[in-house]
């Protein structure tokens, strides 16, 4: 072969070459990323109606063009696949469903009611004792708990039916149940003041507590990005961390379910008192009660006074009851719960009024015409084995020297004529000042 056609057959090689490359290029480009999403061209389409129907700016064509190394803008194919970036799709701000609210809760400064939707931008409080019950766009649950301020940052559903999702967490604390979905499709991020906790499918808990930010895992893995720790850890069930901005967090096992004592199916007492079982590490504690058993009604928050739990003055039905043991870190334990029944019987009597006069208190209730009488006893406790005050009285108030500070128990029951003695009314509960 002379010089000339070595030159012409380097040429051809060249341009094979090349037109591989290209080729090449162009099926790798085609190649979906883990942040891309794929868009198939239908008849009719250009780049300029798919940038303005779909996409987050009308000029972001020009981006599609060249993520996918087309070499004409103006020329797609029906049944051809262009890669999108999933940050340019276009995304419709959602809502939160308030789906049952306990006592006084607020968005914006407006009191809320079950119904209501809460947008994104929205500063949202619960009062004392309060408790707020909200659905998110993936059929999450978030129930905010009482004393609570949590800021709606960032609700957005894309054009693909992806959700994405961040709560800042102020104050207080949040129980959610996050909906299992594929990754990427329904993503959940909660900010506290130290640390940011990524979620996919799951049964979490987030607490802020004033610098301090807790978080407890029941079920699934959550992503715990502390401040000063240089990992993100991965927290499993039955595991939590603290962040306090100053110290790394770490990976702290949970307590266990909390060990209940044998307690009775129905009480006949609107004060329902108990101590729980020894349960290594536990100091203290908490939790909801509800009368539904899925927790998903009003919530009253239960706090103990160390093992000892107290439960006053609830209305007869059907509760439910919900508690964690709170270790030395502050993290609340795995959740046990129970159920049982309030059926008390009317009350014949009801204590009006405890007056303070100096070094003495007068306890009043109402009385029955019928009676000559009345027996009445006042006791630290409501089983009134060792009572402070038994005396008999023809009125209806008896005078007692003022005892300590704290909470007593009184009850009352008629004497008849001839000395017969009717039986014991419901013990009522007051408070010495």
């Amino acid at each position: 072969m002379n010089i000339e056609g070595k030159k012409t057959m380097k040429k051809v090689l060249l341009g094979a070459a090349i037109c591989f490359g290209m080729q090449f290029a162009w099926a790798e480009a085609l190649l979906p990323g883990p942040d891309d999403v794929i868009i198939e061209v239908r008849a009719g389409d250009t780049l300029g109606d798919l940038a303005r129907t779909r996409m987050d700016e009308p000029t972001r064509w020009r981006d599609v063009a060249n993520y996918n190394l087309l070499p004409d803008p103006n020329l797609i194919e029906p049944g051809q696949q262009l890669r999108i970036k999933r940050i340019w799709l276009k995304a419709t701000a959602g809502a939160l469903k308030v789906e049952a609210v306990t006592g006084e809760a607020t968005a914006n400064g407006k009191l809320l009611k079950a119904g209501d939707t809460i947008p994104a931008g929205a500063r949202v409080l619960t009062a004392d004792g309060a408790a707020l019950r909200l659905r998110m766009q993936d059929a999450s649950l978030v129930n905010v708990m009482e004393r609570s301020e949590l800021k709606v940052e960032k609700l957005e559903q894309r054009a693909d039916n992806v959700f994405s999702s961040l709560l800042r967490l102020v104050v207080g604390q949040i129980d959610a149940f996050k909906t299992k979905h594929a990754a990427g499709k329904a993503d959940l991020a909660v900010a506290g003041r130290n640390a940011t906790v990524g979620i996919r499918g799951t049964h979490f808990r987030v607490r802020q507590d004033g610098v301090v930010t807790f978080t407890e895992v029941e079920e699934g893995t959550v992503s715990f990005d502390a401040t000063q720790t240089p990992l993100v850890l991965a927290l499993n069930a039955r595991e939590g961390s603290v962040a306090n901005g100053r110290d790394a967090a770490q990976v702290v096992p949970l307590l266990s379910e909390p060990v209940y004592p044998e307690l009775s199916a129905s009480f006949n007492t609107p004060y329902i008192e108990w101590t729980m079982g020894e349960l290594a590490g536990a100091q203290r504690y908490v939790g909801e009660l509800a009368q539904d058993e899925a927790f998903s009604d009003k919530l009253v928050s239960i706090r103990s006074d160390g093992r000892t739990i107290r439960l006053n003055e609830l209305p007869n039905g059907r509760y439910w009851l919900k508690l964690r043991a709170v270790d030395e870190h502050g993290l609340q334990g795995m959740e046990g719960r129970i159920g049982f029944e309030v059926n008390v019987p009317p009350r014949r009597f009801a204590m009006t009024k405890v007056y303070v006069s100096g070094k003495q208190l007068q306890l009043r209730w109402v009385g029955r015409k019928q009676s000559v009488s009345y027996q009445v006893q006042v006791a630290t406790r409501q089983d009134f084995q060792r009572p402070l005050l038994d005396v008999g009285t023809a009125d209806n108030w008896v005078d007692m020297a003022r005892p300590q500070s704290g909470r007593y128990f009184m009850r009352v029951r008629q004497i008849f004529a001839g000395g017969r003695a009717g039986e014991w009314d419901v013990p009522m509960m007051f408070d010495a000042p």
